[in-house]
Formats: C-alpha cells, structure tokens, sequence
C-alpha cells in the first residue's frame, strides 16, 4: 500500500455527528402568584444570644481610640468600575420575557388561566363573580342608602306613599309609552290571615299518592297535614297525612255550604310517608324574607313567610326506605279560647 493510501486511510479529520448544535431557548415561565413567606416558628434573638462568662470576664480589654477624627474619616478616591458593578444593589425588574409578552394578551375567545390552589385564590381578590343574584346590587344600595334619618322624614316618607297612591298609572315606570297597564289591582296586607304564621314546605320527591288521577291527587294534596312525630327509638321526624275518602266528601261538602268546619265533626287522615326536616326562620343566620301574593276579588293581598321547612325522604340506617307506618290522624276543629286569641292578636302586632 502506497504512502498517498495511507494518508487518506489514517488521516482523515473527524466529524461531528450533529448537523448543527442544540439550542435551548425554551424559558422558564413566570411565577403565577408571589412568593409567600414562612413562619419562622423560633425566637429572634435565639442565635445571637451571649452571656459573659467568668472566665471570658478577665481576657476583656477596653479599646481606647487615640485620634477619633481618623476613625471617622471616609476616602474620596473613586472605585474602579468593574467594583462599581459589584457595589451595586440588586434592582428587581420585572420579567418581560416574549413567552410572558404573549400570555399578557387579553382575547376575547380565549379564557385566562384559573389555578386550582386555595392559597392563590384566598389573597386574591375577584371582581368577577360566576353566580348574581337578580337584584342583589338593587337591594344593596337600599341597605347603604340612609333612607329615614330621623322620626319625621320617616313620618314624611310614609305620607308621601299615600299621595303617590292617588296617581293612576298609566304607563310603566322605567319603560315608558312603551309598556301599558292592562288592569289595576291594589295591594294590601292580608289583614285576615296575618295573624297565622304561614310556612313553606318542600318536598324532595313528589308527594302526590300513586294510582289516582291529576285532579284527585291534586284534591288530596290541597288537603293534607304535616306533624312531627317521635318513634319507638326515640328519633323524631316528619309524617305526611293525607285525607280518606269520606273526609274529602265532608270538605267538599263545606266547600259548597261556606262555611269553614262543621262543629263537632272529626276529619281522618292516614300517614303517607316519612320525612327528615330542615327548618329555617327569621332566627336563622342567611335566612332572607319571602312573601307570597293572594289574588281575591277586590285585590291582592300578601303575606309574610315566616318559616321555610325542606323534607327528605327517611330512610333507615342501611340506607334503605322506611315503610310507613299505619297511623291514623283524627282532626277535631273547634274556636280559639280567650288566651290563644290574645295570642294571635300579639303575633299579629309583632308582626306588623
């Protein structure tokens, strides 16, 4: 093998496998929420704390300064600029890096990030709220506005509401033209009913009885009862009645003679189901007021519910439905005593 062979064969310069070299431009992303400080659970001054011994006592020697004014003297000559830049203090600039350029872009389709943490999300405060409630900014300005600042713009007030009554209403009060009454109904209190607190009760399933038709269900329902009851175990809860048949035909009977009961007449009621309640009050914390409207023939009339009651179906400790028992609820009206009257009329004062 010639020389020129070798050469080519031993000497040939070596290469690098990769085309051209790796760049790592990927940066770290910013930090979503600012950093939180620790609790340091230990004292302060736990590290620093020195008592003099007896034998550190003898070895102390007190420094005298001789010429005070060379101490307290500083040197005016100028540092060179490379230990200017050591000297300097760290300037906190914010990042603005070009990943950060494009998630600082608000778009219209595109929704802002949202990190899951209680932490982030208890410090930072929202102006956008995923639930409002119809009429809440409206009830919020009554409760900060000072309506009535003394006794007489409160009578003044009051006065002027019936001044207002006398106007016919023509139109809509924001709308305009555009928005007409078709009738005209006035709106009192239910001055025979307010003495009797009234209720909301809700049922999680439907309470209609199976195997009847919509009208006689609804006739059964309009007629039913709720009393709290307590077991052989001692466990209290809710039993459903509905009316017999023969109580239903003695209702309907009143119904069509108006009058409210028959004296000395007892109406039956066989238990339906079971319930677990929950009770909410005026004594309740969040409890909001609510107030339902009764049409009658020269009016409207509302009332004050003052008690909303929500029912659950029972069920046993396994999990499984209870079946209810036979009980039957025997009614018997009769007129309020002299006591329970001035009772009614009491809660009818308290209430107004």
């Amino acid at each position: 093998m010639c020389s020129k062979c070798l050469n080519q064969i031993f000497f040939v310069p070596c290469r690098s496998e990769l085309v051209c070299r790796p760049k790592y431009t990927n940066a770290l992303p910013d930090i979503p929420f600012d950093p939180k400080f620790i609790t340091y659970p230990f004292e302060s001054n736990s590290s620093i704390m020195f008592m003099l011994s007896v034998r550190a006592e003898y070895s102390c020697t007190n420094m005298i300064c001789l010429n005070e004014a060379r101490l307290l003297s500083f040197s005016t000559a100028y540092l060179d600029p490379l230990d200017e830049k050591l000297l300097e203090e760290d300037m906190s600039t914010p990042q603005d890096s070009k990943r950060s350029r494009h998630h600082a872009k608000n778009v219209s389709w595109l929704r802002r990030t949202e990190y899951i943490s209680t932490e982030y999300n208890r410090f930072t405060p929202s102006s956008e709220k995923a639930e409002t409630k119809i009429g809440h900014s409206i009830k919020k300005q009554f409760k900060e506005e000072d309506i009535y600042k003394d006794r007489e713009s409160q009578i003044a007030a009051i006065e002027k509401t019936f001044e207002d009554v006398k106007t016919p209403i023509t139109h809509h009060y924001s709308k305009g033209d555009r928005v007409q009454p078709l009738e005209v109904l006035e709106f009192f209190p239910d001055f025979e009913n307010w003495a009797f607190p009234c209720a909301q009760v809700i049922f999680d399933t439907d309470p209609a009885p199976r195997g009847k038709s919509v009208p006689a269900a609804v006739e059964e329902m309009s007629q039913a009862m709720i009393r709290g009851m307590v077991d052989e175990e001692g466990d209290q809860f809710v039993g459903y009645f509905l009316p017999v048949e023969e109580t239903v035909t003695k209702r309907k009977r009143e119904e069509e003679s108006e009058v409210d009961y028959m004296p000395e007449e007892e109406y039956d009621y066989m238990m339906a189901r079971e319930y677990n309640w929950n009770v909410k009050n005026k004594s309740s914390r969040g409890y909001e007021e609510n107030y339902f409207v009764v049409f009658k023939d020269d009016g409207v009339y509302y009332n004050e519910l003052e008690t909303r009651v929500r029912l659950s179906k029972r069920r046993a400790k396994g999990g499984q439905g209870i079946q209810s028992r036979t009980s039957r609820l025997v009614v018997k009206h009769r007129d309020f005593l002299e006591k329970e009257s001035a009772a009614q009329v009491r809660l009818s004062l308290q209430r107004i």
